[in-house]
Order: C-alpha cells, then sequence, then structure tokens
C-alpha cells in the first residue's frame, strides 16, 4: 500500500450525525496525493465502526476505539496510529472545505517543519451562541496572527504538522482535565521548541456547533479554567506569562466595533454585545474558580 502524504485525525465522542457530515466532507477533498483518515472513537455509547464503514470506498479510512479519555487523548492516539507525512486535525462537527487538506500540504510544504492551520466559519448563522463563538474566535485571530507567517495560535480544529515533529513535542498534553486550552499550550510548545508557527487563509472548515445559552456559559466558563492551567503550564516551562496576553484584551472595542458590522441589524447587534458580555464574565469566573483551587501544581507540569 502506498504510504499516505498526510493522515487526517478526527476525534468523536457520540455525534453520529456530526462525524457523518464531516466525513462527507472529507470525501469530497480535492486533494489527489495518497492520504488517510482516522476516526478515533473516544468510548461512544454505540460503536461507530458501522457508520465509519460507509466511507470506506471514498478513501482511506479506518477507525480506532478507545475508553473515554477526552479529545487530546484521542489526537494523540490517532497521530501515533497514522502513517502520513503530515497529520492534520479536525473536529467530528466540522466541514472540511474541498480545497482544505492540499491547501495544507502545500503551505506546509512552502514552510517546511512548520505548524500550519486555517480558518473556520460558523455554519450555523442563525445560531446567535454560535455566531457569537464564531466572532470570538475570529477576534482572537486577527490579534494574535495578525502576521500570518509569524502566527501565535491555531485551534485544534484546523491545524497540520510533519508527524514526526507532533510526536516528539508529546503532542496534546493529556494532563488537562477537560477540553480548553490545550491547543493553546500546544502553540506554546511548538513556539518554545522555535519551530514556525503560519496561517494558511486558504484552508477552511465550516464549523456547525449548535449552542444555547446555558451551553455557551458553560463552554467559555470551561475555556477560562483551561486558560487558568495554561497560564500555569508556561509560567513554570518559562514561555511567557499572562502579562503577554492582556493586549489582546485592550484591543477588543476596537476590534468588536469593527466587526460588529457584519452581524445583521441594531437588534442583533445589541444580541451579540450581550452575549460577549456573557464570554468575558464566563470566562473569568471560570479562571478565577481554576486558581481559587480548581486545580493544584502537581497539574502543571511543563
Amino acid at each position: 500500500m502506498t504510504t499516505p502524504v498526510a493522515s487526517v485525525v478526527v476525534p468523536t465522542f457520540d455525534r453520529p450525525r456530526q462525524l457523518q457530515s464531516c466525513l462527507e466532507a472529507l470525501g469530497g477533498q480535492s486533494f489527489r496525493e495518497p492520504w488517510e483518515a482516522v476516526v478515533v472513537d473516544d468510548g461512544s455509547p454505540q460503536p461507530l465502526a458501522a457508520l465509519v464503514e460507509r466511507f470506506a470506498g471514498r478513501m482511506n479510512l479506518r477507525v480506532l476505539r478507545q475508553e473515554q479519555a477526552g479529545p487530546s487523548a484521542a489526537r494523540n492516539r490517532g497521530a501515533r496510529e497514522s502513517a502520513g507525512e503530515f497529520v492534520a486535525f479536525t473536529d467530528d462537527d466540522c466541514r472540511p472545505d474541498p480545497e482544505w487538506l492540499g491547501a495544507l500540504v502545500a503551505a506546509a510544504r512552502e514552510r517546511p517543519g512548520a505548524l500550519v492551520g486555517g480558518v473556520t466559519r460558523n455554519g450555523l448563522p442563525d445560531d446567535l451562541f454560535a455566531s457569537t463563538s464564531q466572532f470570538i474566535v475570529d477576534l482572537v485571530y486577527a490579534h494574535f496572527n495578525e502576521d500570518p507567517e509569524r502566527a501565535y495560535f491555531l485551534a485544534s480544529n484546523n491545524l497540520l504538522c510533519p508527524r514526526e515533529r507532533f510526536l516528539s513535542l508529546g503532542g496534546f498534553d493529556e494532563s488537562f482535565p477537560r477540553p480548553g486550552a490545550e491547543d493553546r499550550d500546544f502553540c506554546d510548545r511548538w513556539r518554545t521548541a522555535g519551530w514556525p508557527i503560519a496561517l494558511c487563509a486558504g484552508a477552511c472548515v465550516e464549523h456547525r456547533h449548535a449552542q444555547s445559552l446555558a451551553s455557551f456559559a458553560e463552554l467559555h466558563f470551561r475555556y477560562g479554567r483551561g486558560a487558568r492551567l495554561y497560564q500555569l503550564k508556561r509560567s513554570a516551562r518559562g514561555s511567557g506569562t499572562l502579562r503577554e496576553d492582556l493586549g489582546f484584551h485592550a484591543t477588543l472595542p476596537r476590534r468588536i466595533r469593527s466587526g460588529l458590522a457584519g452581524h445583521g441589524g441594531s437588534s442583533r447587534r445589541a444580541a451579540v454585545v450581550a452575549t460577549l458580555a456573557l464570554w468575558q464574565v464566563a470566562n473569568a469566573a471560570g479562571f478565577a474558580v481554576e486558581a481559587l483551587g480548581g486545580s493544584t501544581g502537581r497539574e502543571c507540569k511543563p
């Protein structure tokens, strides 16, 4: 069998409908060199092998199943058992554009040894909370990746890197007890190793993550907790401090004002602003809860 150029790892847990949509999108990739998809079933109540088998004739595809250990562990398992020169990651609630994989591989070849990643767009424009979450991602990328060739952060649902470098770095840190900020930590360790990070705007995935008021608040509360752990870990390895990231908050008012124009009429923009305020409160609350005893120093290995 021909060795694949790239391996696309998709962690999943109990979301067969979303996974099916993701695999349909992967099956439509325009990339014509050999590649494989590796689905890692992180302990779903019902095994997903039968669903995955429907797509076996459309791509080189296999499924790995494990006891539930979280998305970081699932991604790492997929990378370890993949065969590609490059390993790419997306999530089960994402639909990569047809040119996605080809654009990432081309970007990586132009920048040997780099971590490269693309952008996301919201696939649920009528969902206020999904739209606001995407707006937040756009704000983060606009600040931290202002220079695409010297990017600072790439989300785990849209990135690719040399597999050997991923493994040598230890992959995603599995000691994060819940999803949230493990991708920030991974990018920080990549930068600390002296390796480049680049944003490839031509590699896009559509993110379809339906949210409610409660799930939006819980999501960003969890991200706040993860942010606290991330800051402890980077402090322990001497790779940076919280103060260095505070410039993002200083630029928020200006970036929010300029970005609101794309969010419909005045009532919709007002709702987005209110939801952004909830984001800040939930994030700060999560950070504070973690700082006040949600973690211990033993969890914060460099």
